[in-house]
C-alpha cells in the first residue's frame, strides 16, 4: 500500500526529499482531495479539522499521528485506541527552551527581580534566596523534568522528583510516586515545578485538598498543562500566602480571558505558553519533531514497533 503523508506541519525540501526517496506521497492540507483524505495513511501534526474528517471515514486509512506538542490531551485519544491508530508526540524537542524559562523563573522570584522590576525609587529589597536555600520537586521526571533538574542540580539544592511509579531517575536525589506522597513528602520543600500532562489522574491534582500535604510553598510553576492546576484554588492560596509565588506557562483556558483574576495577581507571572520558544525558531515547529518522525519511520514501513516518544494511549501521555 502506498503511503500518503499529510504535511499539516510545513516540511523543508530537504526533508520532503528524505520521505520521497523512502516512497512516501506527500499532501499538504490546502491541496488535499477528498479522495486523498481518506487514504492518508500518516498525519505529521494534527488538524482538528481536516484530522476530524479523516476519522470520520469508516474506511479511512490512517495509521500514525505524529503529533507537533509534547501534550496530547487535546487529541481524540478514545478513537485513535478503537482504531488502532499509532501516536508519538514532540516530548523532549523544546526542553532545553522550557528548562531556561523555569530557571529564570526561579531566579526572578529568589534574587528579588519582581521588586524591583516595578521600583521606581530607590529602596533596598534584601528578602533575597540563593538557589540552594529552596529545596524543589518536580512533578514529571520525563525529558522535561530531567532536563529541569540537570539545569538546577549545579546551583546546590535538594531536587525530587515524582512520577507515577516512584521510579527513580538519575538527577533527581529521589523520586516518589504520585500517589504516595501522603507519607513520604520531603521536609522544607519551598519549590513545585508542574511538568504533568493532564489525564484523568492528574486533572486539578494541584488543588486545596492536596496543598495540604505540602504545606506553605514560595514558588509553584506549572510548564505542564493547564488543566493540572485548580487556578480558583491557586489564587485563594496566592491571596492568602499560602504559595507566595507562582509562574504560570500554561493555563486551563487560552488565550487567558481579560477580565480573569489571574492577570490580578501581582505575586504571580503569566508567560502565556511560550517557555519553548527560541528565536531561530519562531514557531512551535522544529527539526527535531521531523527527527522524531525520521527515526520512528523505518520501523513503521517494516511494520515494528516504534522507537521514540510513543504515546500511550489509555494513560495519555
Amino acid at each position: 500500500m502506498t503511503e500518503l503523508l499529510l504535511a499539516v506541519q510545513p516540511l523543508t525540501e530537504q526533508e520532503s526529499t528524505i520521505l520521497i526517496n523512502q516512497g512516501i506521497e506527500i499532501v499538504t492540507p490546502e491541496l488535499v482531495t477528498y479522495e486523498q483524505l481518506k487514504n492518508v495513511t500518516i498525519s505529521y501534526g494534527w488538524s482538528p479539522e481536516l484530522g476530524n474528517r479523516i476519522l470520520a471515514e469508516s474506511d479511512n486509512q490512517l495509521r500514525w499521528v505524529q503529533y507537533q506538542g509534547a501534550g496530547v490531551d487535546l487529541l481524540p485519544l478514545a478513537a485513535f485506541a478503537e482504531r488502532q491508530i499509532l501516536v508519538t508526540n514532540a516530548s523532549g524537542v523544546k526542553a532545553p527552551q522550557i528548562a531556561q524559562t523555569v530557571v529564570s523563573y526561579l531566579m526572578h522570584f529568589a534574587r528579588g527581580l519582581h521588586v524591583y522590576q516595578e521600583q521606581h525609587l530607590w529602596h533596598e529589597y534584601e528578602d533575597q534566596y540563593t538557589l540552594d536555600e529552596l529545596p524543589t520537586v518536580i512533578f514529571g521526571t520525563g525529558k522535561i523534568g530531567q532536563k529541569i533538574a540537570s539545569y538546577l542540580s549545579p546551583y546546590g539544592m535538594p531536587i525530587y522528583g515524582v512520577n507515577s511509579s516512584g521510579k527513580q531517575v538519575p538527577g533527581f536525589d529521589k523520586v516518589f510516586a504520585l500517589n504516595d506522597l501522603l507519607s513520604v513528602w520531603p521536609e522544607g520543600i519551598q519549590v513545585i515545578i508542574n511538568t504533568l500532562p493532564d489525564t484523568p489522574a492528574t486533572h486539578h491534582y494541584f488543588n486545596s485538598q492536596n496543598h495540604k500535604i505540602w504545606g506553605e510553598l514560595f514558588l509553584l510553576v506549572n510548564v505542564g498543562r493547564g488543566g493540572t492546576v485548580d487556578e480558583k484554588e491557586l489564587i485563594a492560596s496566592l491571596q492568602s500566602g499560602r504559595i507566595r509565588y507562582a509562574a504560570l506557562d500554561v493555563t486551563e483556558v487560552e488565550p487567558v480571558p481579560a477580565d480573569s483574576m489571574l492577570w490580578q495577581q501581582r505575586n504571580l507571572i503569566l508567560t502565556q505558553h511560550t517557555s519553548w520558544a527560541n528565536h531561530t525558531y519562531p514557531e512551535r515547529r522544529s527539526g527535531d519533531v521531523f527527527r522524531i518522525l525520521s527515526t520512528n519511520l523505518s520501523a513503521y514501513l517494516n511494520h515494528e514497533p516504534l522507537i521514540e516518544n510513543v504515546v500511550d494511549l489509555t494513560k495519555g501521555y
